[in-house]
């Protein structure tokens, strides 16, 4: 990589959401560049180091039939593996594993480093590069959340003249805080918990995106500048306890599943060391000591304007919610065989560090406990994800994608799924791209190659800018857009292309809610958006004994083969596959009882379970058909709610800030009645 390169697609962010979405652009032949600020924290497990869950497991699968990588790290790295609900129905099992958070990184970083096409580059990206189209806005490009419903809420500050003039704009740079101004065709943006990040530990807080690592500023600044409207959020993590200091003899112990299961459909058989976990309880004293110390939490002092997640509270928060409640428990988790650190599962506090030391102390086992690591709160900004297409790109902003938790999530699995969706969208529009608007090039030394922080009266980008730095910083960022494009679009109609301002067209990969937890996810955030951290429950899917964990491959697998992520022969295998199933099946039907006649035996019970379930499984199916025709039922972007006189002033006001892109988008909103999806149907004929 030379310091003047260009990529097709650029990935800001190394986390979960940025692997699968530069692995997925690189192998789909694009020239990537994943962008972190230290490649030692690619693939960092920050907070609980396990991957799966209910819902959650189910996603790790549908990454794996889409050509993703995080059931193969997971299956490489795991040491405690669990099938969660195995007593219940299909529906909701899920697989659940403890990783080895050292080895998953280091899997996760090798990875990358080695994939061709794909170039790491240490640094912090502080300006996204913009030009205005020759496109439209679409009608609902704003955020469709209420004004003021957003914690932390900052709207329409410091635009520019292309985020004002009504038409899109298309990505063309990004520039970095040590000076490269780096030409692009699209980028992801996968900023997890660093996008202003700022840590609370009790009375000490400080701007950082992990404790010990420094946050990015200057992105959500330009964020703001091209017109997007964001939010701040809050999630927490537990402290961390050396395993020589616990009594393990007093916990009571949780064993692993004998039989695993792995996460990948191509993994044959997972080899390697497992390890129990254990369990323990808060008491009366403990709970004694946090209330004594809640004026000291930054959750209870004001210090944190941030939502945090309702599914995953704090342990001070649990003590002030639910007093009746006498005990709370706690997963003692091993964060992997070469570190001797232990994961609290559940005990999550932003107290200080020795109101941390004290209460963990009264718990059993843990009298002398030695803390390796204090619990913190992190908050974080986000852009609201209703000013996203289902594709996840944005609407303003063609080219420009987000994944994760800068969309508001909360989650390794709902990162990564995200960032593979984003990762393969971001280069079937860069494919196009390059038809469309030609080649780019290498700037000239003289464009880039000195920081704008370090020019004379310039700024650094840091927590808190004044309104003058801020200025100053949009003065430089016009500055820096003028000259790329200008160069940009010489170059390229040199080179016989004059296209420069037009936006490609392309064929999303969009998932849709009967296919995958993926697609559930995602359609939540386009449409509903979110105030809180959202994290992906069985309950938000309508059809779950469609989307089986099982079953992944059988509804997914078309999608990777189309983007190039699968092979034609691990299609044709998954297509042989499921061949063999609908043999087994038929034969089921006619003689239930039937023993196995020498099928693979995962083969023969993935069978029996279609035929246990079949009219469960019918009545689901019929009940997609429905979806189906009301998802294929477009709704024109200017259509004209108002000619609807019957409809509600509520519901007209919901459909006309989302703007609902089908008739099941429309369905989907909250409190919009059925009554007024018979009515949009009827209109909608004429």
């Amino acid at each position: 990589m030379g310091f003047y390169d260009y990529y097709d697609v650029a990935v800001v962010g190394a986390g979960h959401a940025g692997i699968e979405a530069a692995l997925a652009s690189a192998r789909m032949g694009l020239k990537t560049v994943l962008i972190t600020q230290s490649p030692d924290a690619i693939g960092r497990m920050s907070c609980n180091p396990s991957i799966g869950g209910i819902a959650k497991g189910n996603i790790v699968r549908e990454i794996d039939a889409l050509g993703g990588e995080m059931a193969k790290i997971i299956d490489k790295s795991m040491i405690q593996f669990r099938m969660l609900n195995k007593s219940r129905g299909p529906a909701v099992q899920a697989p659940r594993s403890q990783a080895d958070k050292i080895t998953y990184s280091q899997i996760a970083r090798k990875i990358c480093e080695s994939t061709p096409n794909l170039n790491t580059l240490m640094d912090t990206v502080i300006d996204i590069l913009t030009t205005a189209s020759d496109s439209p806005l679409p009608p609902n490009f704003d955020s469709a959340i209420e004004k003021g419903a957003i914690p932390g809420e900052v709207r329409n500050a410091g635009q520019t003249e292309a985020a004002k003039s009504g038409m899109r704009q298309k990505v063309t740079g990004v520039v970095t805080e040590r000076g490269r101004i780096i030409p692009v065709r699209s980028v992801v943006l996968t900023t997890g918990t660093f996008l202003g990040g700022r840590i609370f530990i009790g009375e000490y807080d400080a701007p950082c995106g992990r404790v010990g690592e420094a946050a990015a500023f200057g992105l959500t600044e330009s964020l703001h500048r091209l017109g997007f409207t964001t939010g701040r959020l809050k999630t927490g993590t537990p402290p961390r306890i050396l395993r020589k200091s616990i009594d393990f003899t007093k916990l009571e112990e949780q064993p692993g599943d004998e039989e695993v299961v792995p996460f990948s459909f191509e993994t044959e058989k997972v080899e390697r060391p497992l390890v129990n976990c254990h369990m323990v309880y808060t008491n009366e004293k403990t709970h004694e000591i946090i209330r004594n110390n809640i004026g000291r939490s930054p959750l209870y002092s004001g210090k944190i304007s941030g939502i945090g997640p309702r599914y995953c509270p704090s342990i001070e928060d649990k003590v002030m919610r639910f007093a009746e409640r006498d005990r709370h428990q706690i997963f003692v988790e091993p964060e992997g065989l070469e570190t001797e650190e232990i994961y609290l599962n559940g005990l999550s506090s932003s107290l200080p560090e020795c109101v941390q030391d004290a209460f963990m102390k009264t718990m059993v086992g843990f009298e002398n406990a030695v803390q390796s690591r204090p619990g913190y709160a992190v908050e974080y900004d986000f852009v609201e994800p209703t000013q996203l297409f289902p594709s996840l790109e944005t609407k303003r902003v063609a080219g420009l994608f987000n994944a994760g938790q800068i969309n508001g999530t909360s989650g390794y699995e709902e990162a990564a799924g995200q960032g593979l969706v984003a990762g393969m969208n971001a280069s079937l529009y860069a494919k196009e791209h390059i038809k469309l608007c030609g080649p780019l090039f290498n700037l000239p030394e003289e464009m880039t190659g000195v920081p704008s922080s370090m020019e004379e009266g310039a700024f650094l980008p840091k927590a808190n800018m004044t309104n003058d730095e801020k200025a100053l910083f949009a003065k430089i960022s016009q500055k820096e857009t003028k000259d790329l494009n200008t160069f940009i679009a010489r170059m390229q109609k040199e080179a016989g292309f004059e296209k420069f301002e037009s936006i490609p067209e392309y064929e999303p990969v969009i998932l849709g809610r009967d296919e995958a937890y993926i697609g559930v996810l995602i359609d939540d955030l386009v449409t509903l958006g979110t105030t809180e951290p959202y994290r992906m429950f069985t309950a938000r899917a309508e059809y779950r004994l469609k989307l089986r964990h099982d079953t992944a491959d059988k509804r997914l697998a078309k999608y990777g083969y189309r983007c190039g992520l699968k092979t034609q022969a691990q299609f044709d295998f998954v297509n042989a596959k499921y061949a063999r199933l609908d043999e087994i099946e038929a034969q089921l039907l006619k003689n239930p009882k039937m023993k196995n006649p020498g099928y693979p035996e995962n083969e023969w019970k993935a069978a029996q379970i279609e035929v246990k379930y079949k009219y469960y499984i019918e009545k689901q199916d019929k009940r997609v058909e429905k979806l189906h025709k009301m998802e294929n039922t477009k709704i024109p972007a200017d259509f004209d709610y108002g000619s609807i006189p019957s409809l509600s002033a509520e519901s007209r006001y919901k459909l006309e800030q989302i703007r609902p892109v089908t008739l099941g988008q429309a369905n989907r909103i909250s409190g919009i009645r059925n009554s007024d999806i018979m009515l949009l149907m009827v209109y909608l004929k004429r």
